[in-house]
């Protein structure tokens, strides 16, 4: 009984691989990805900036993107993506470059390496329709036959180069509408992103969209439509030498005591703020990823072996500030955050939460610890403020960061800082010193300086 089973089994698989094959060689043909070495295509539309919105229930930010042209290598895989984009602060261009296993970035002439890009560059490669189909064609895919609306398609799925498979919708005509892959996102965990495509043309007898819409945790991150597309085109994307010898940087924690029992918990882009009480601890931010987050846990420990961290307050939601909140959680530390946030985090990973509104205190008897909605603040609609009232320390992320020492003040004052002004003044709250999660530790006096109300 087990032989027989076995052959079925082996007979339907074999089925399925020959099915797949044929639908994939049958739309390489109809759109020509069979010959195609390497593609351009150029056009216009929107981005958005992905885990940055003003709370989570609404898209990720739109900017207007004047000019996008992308360069394909498939036969040595890597792509160089040329962006101009109109933002508030105005025109921004960027150009990314990932090839085999480096990632990297220009500004001007200024190179940097982007070595945690590469997985997500690489897999973007194989997400676009030619690109989906040679790499079906070389991995162990299998195919499905749907019908749907009355409209027949094909749904091919194989492995993806890390742990998640990558699924394609080819139509009737050979077309690929729809390609799909999860990527690791240290909020959202294993992140869904979906691109369509629609609207193909013949561009030097290969077939292409005008009409690219991708999706990156259920909101657009590239709304594009494609204006030119170049096949074959002669393309060099090998690594500056100093590219290939880049790798992660460490997780570096330093700590710096700035009151009796209050430590900055710095070393990276994101700082973090210690918090001692009398019978437990709380650290205000988790920043960036699991990596960051277990690095500033390990250094608690060390600065305060005897005590247990009881809280993390999370300032607000946006990614590059929450992205350490499953550690947090994993080690039973609870999570102290806007009440608008808990929802949304409850969907992501399970944690103890408390939540606020516009005020809370924590306090043992002898020191106190203020949490303050920064209420009316462009940057986010849940954003927290921590204060030290006998200390006169205000702690806040992103709506200030201090500019380097003697610098002129900004010509126009940034909206996010001037309400975090007016709210001090609102709440009264007697600061004497400003401590950035982004940046170095201020009076005051550099806050007023910077929106024009220098004493």
């Amino acid at each position: 009984m087990l032989k027989v089973t076995f052959v079925a089994l082996s007979l339907s698989c074999a089925a399925m691989a020959q099915d797949a094959r044929s639908a994939i060689e049958n739309a390489a043909k109809s759109i020509g990805a069979a010959d195609l070495k390497s593609i351009q295509y150029s056009g216009s539309g929107s981005a958005f900036t992905l885990g940055q919105n003003v709370n989570p229930t609404v898209p990720w930010p739109k900017v207007t993107v004047t000019s996008y042209t992308r360069t394909v290598d498939y036969a040595n895989p890597g792509y160089r993506d040329e962006v101009v984009r109109t933002t508030p602060a105005g025109e921004q261009r960027q150009t990314q470059f990932v090839s085999g296993k480096y990632a990297w970035n220009m500004t001007g002439s200024n190179t940097t390496a982007a070595p945690a890009a590469t997985a997500e560059r690489l897999t973007q490669i194989w997400l676009t329709p030619h690109g989906f189909l040679k790499a079906a064609m070389a991995s162990q895919a299998t195919a499905k036959s749907k019908t749907q609306n009355g409209k027949k398609f094909t749904v091919v799925s194989f492995a993806g180069h890390g742990k998640h498979k990558i699924d394609g919708v080819i139509d009737d005509q050979g077309a690929v509408e729809r390609v799909e892959t999860r990527i690791e996102n240290p909020v959202m965990g294993d992140m869904l992103v979906e691109t369509v495509y629609s609207d193909y043309k013949d561009f030097g007898g290969v077939k292409f969209p005008t009409r690219i819409v991708q999706k990156q945790g259920g909101h657009p991150t590239l709304e594009l439509t494609v204006s030119d597309v170049k096949p074959n085109v002669s393309v060099s994307l090998a690594a500056p030498p100093a590219m290939q010898q880049a790798t992660v940087p460490a997780v570096r924690v330093e700590s710096q005591k700035i009151a009796d029992g209050v430590w900055y918990l710095t070393g990276g882009s994101h700082h973090s703020v210690l918090v001692e009480f009398k019978d437990d601890l709380a650290v205000i931010e988790g920043p960036l990823n699991q990596e960051r987050a277990k690095a500033v846990i390990a250094e608690v420990k060390k600065l305060v072996p005897d005590k247990p961290l009881r809280y993390v307050v999370n300032t607000h939601h946006h990614f590059d500030h929450s992205g350490g909140l499953r550690a947090f959680a994993g080690e039973g530390i609870t999570i102290i955050t806007h009440e608008m946030n808990k929802p949304y985090y409850s969907k992501m990973f399970k944690g103890k939460f408390q939540t606020l509104s516009d005020r809370r205190a924590i306090t043992d008897g002898s020191r106190t610890m203020e949490l303050h909605l920064i209420k009316g603040n462009p940057h986010n609609d849940g954003i927290l403020m921590a204060y030290l009232p006998k200390e006169k320390l205000l702690v806040e992320a992103d709506v200030y960061t201090p500019a380097p020492p003697n610098a002129q003040p900004p010509a126009t004052p940034n909206p996010a800082s001037v309400n975090l002004y007016e709210n001090i003044e609102r709440l009264r709250l007697d600061v004497a010193q400003i401590v950035p999660i982004h940046g170095r530790v201020v009076p005051l006096s550099e806050l007023q300086k910077a929106i024009g109300k220098a004493n």
